[in-house]
């Protein structure tokens, strides 16, 4: 096999007559409102995408599924997808203008020439994700594209049990988040909130790398470029969340100096042949491009992208009427289709909507109810979104969720506090439909039974849940940080203190039961489930 790094999350793996490319992202207008733009420019490489046999798209967001690139492909192309049960994800699709996709089930394996490709989604409902196992039978290497997706250990280990030996890891190392740098926090809060962020995507990436042991690890997906000079110094600030190659590759070194040796981070052009694991790089793009010189980079790049950064921002004028009756219908809907979830984000979150047709609303989560407020100065509140009202018409009408909105980063917010993290706010958020937040709810009641873990700290023997509050994380005794005495998730770095499970920075708190000396039970390795709680 040999694989052509496309930019991103972007690849092209050739075997025989196959040319399987994942994840192509190519857009002038990026990506999420413009707010997202390829690090760095990789236009030069969609050529490479004409002649495609095959495509796949990991999932919705923008800089994975560039609808401009796959209505432009062949109709003799297989585009293959996984197949998600959010209503809103096959209404996607279904607007497509090129190859009908074709939607694969987690573990379903499609053969492509040499090729065979498994197909794992992600192992949350709360998240739409899925990673390709690429197998070629020819020669028996094998090349793991986890692009963001956030696999547990289970699904590791059965990647493992099926290739004891992996060629290739290709694997999302950066974070894409508007967190902290979103929120009025103070300044040096910020910056120590960005730092952890940093590490703990890093960390992640060498979970994954260290579970499946490839002998060439990919880091890929890496930041965005943010080139609307409103969103730019996001990226430079001390509160950037965004990872560079450099930087992950300088940690690597302290941390990890094995793991560093074989680890690359390819430019868009650059190919890899798998057998001999020689990268041969694209001289074009470093004589344009030097991860130590972005500033001058992005500078000339943002002049480039400005007339297109236009056009999307243009597709998105100011209102003409208020927008309260349709806010309100919008999240009245919410509330009928998800009361349950609904009433448990248990807070007032305010929505101020700057310019024409706007105003400062309130939702309140535990009434069920929307109503006008006067401002954020006069109005009692536990959550704040600030936002320009002309992208509020496109989330009310189904064009985008509040998610997939807050990616672009074209917003402020306020919490009381760092660790005030909601959840369930999130949960509703994400699913701004409601057939899609319905859908959520039965497949979330669906989901496997929690189990527990018993763990031995200095403080004490403990059962702890195996399930982490946040994003659903398997956890186990493997994850307890002594020095912390907290169980810290390996996903997002949630941290949960012994004995009582709380969370110190986020709103959750772990199912932790502390066991006397003389009671019976289970040991380390064995969990077990709990009884399935009544729905209330």
């Amino acid at each position: 096999m040999k694989i052509t790094f496309l930019g991103h999350a972007g690849a092209l793996v050739e075997a025989g007559d196959v040319r399987l490319v994942c994840d192509p992202w190519f857009s002038a207008g990026g990506a999420f409102l413009s707010g997202w733009h390829q690090l760095p420019d990789n236009s030069h490489c969609l050529p490479l995408t004409y002649d495609a046999t095959h495509v796949y798209v990991s999932h919705d967001h923008q800089d994975h599924f560039d609808a401009e690139v796959l209505n432009a492909l062949d109709p003799s192309v297989t585009l293959l997808m996984p197949d998600y049960p959010l209503p809103s994800w096959k209404r996607l699709v279904t607007t497509l203008r090129g190859p009908a996709p074709v939607l694969l089930r987690d573990q379903e394996v499609w053969r492509a020439g040499p090729l065979r490709l498994r197909l794992i989604h992600s192992p949350t409902p709360r998240h739409q994700d899925s990673a390709l196992v690429i197998e070629d039978t020819d020669t028996g290497q094998v090349v793991v594209n986890l692009n963001d997706c956030q696999v547990d250990r289970d699904q590791l280990r059965a990647i493992r049990r099926l290739h004891p030996r992996v060629d290739v890891v290709m694997a999302q190392f950066s974070g894409a988040t508007w967190f902290p740098f979103a929120y009025s926090f103070p300044e040096r809060d910020q910056v120590e909130a960005a730092a952890r962020k940093k590490v703990n995507s890093m960390r992640r990436w060498t979970r994954y790398m260290q579970a499946l042991d490839p002998r060439h690890a990919v880091a890929f997906a890496g930041p965005p470029a943010l080139l609307d000079p409103e969103l730019s110094p996001h990226f430079f600030a001390e509160s950037s969340v965004f990872t560079t190659p450099p930087e992950l590759l300088a940690w690597l070194r302290e941390e990890h100096p094995g793991l560093a040796e074989r680890t690359t981070a390819p430019l868009p052009g650059d190919e890899l042949d798998v057998a001999s694991g020689e990268l041969t790089a694209d001289p074009k793009i470093r004589e344009e491009f030097d991860w130590d010189d972005l500033p001058a980079y992005t500078e000339a790049y943002a002049r480039r992208r400005a007339p297109a950064i236009a056009e999307v921002l243009a597709r998105h004028p100011a209102p003409r009427s208020s927008l309260y009756e349709e806010f309100t219908a919008h999240f009245t809907a919410l509330f009928q289709a998800g009361e349950r979830l609904c009433r448990a984000v248990d807070a007032v979150v305010a929505f101020d909507v700057q310019g024409p047709g706007g105003g400062f609303w309130l939702v309140d989560f535990r009434s069920l109810r929307v109503s006008e407020g006067s401002g954020p100065t006069t109005v009692p509140h536990d959550y704040r979104f600030t936002l320009p009202s002309r992208f509020v018409p496109d989330i009310l009408d189904g064009g985008m969720s509040w998610e997939e909105f807050f990616f672009s980063f074209r917003f402020t917010a306020w919490r009381p506090g760092i660790g005030a993290y909601n959840e369930e706010l999130m949960s509703v958020l994400r699913c701004s439909a409601p057939d899609d937040l319905a859908e959520y709810l039965d497949r979330t009641a669906q989901d496997r039974e929690p189990g527990e873990f018993r763990l031995e700290a200095a403080s004490g023997t403990y059962l702890v849940s195996d399930t982490c509050p946040h994003l659903g994380a398997r956890l186990g005794p493997q994850d307890y940080d002594p020095e912390l005495e907290s169980v810290v998730c390996p996903q997002h770095g949630w941290r949960f203190a012994l004995p009582d499970g709380a969370c110190s920075n986020g709103r959750a708190r772990l199912g932790v039961t502390p066991q006397s000396a003389d009671r019976d039970t289970p040991s380390d390795a064995t969990r077990r489930p709990r009884e399935r709680q009544e729905q209330q």
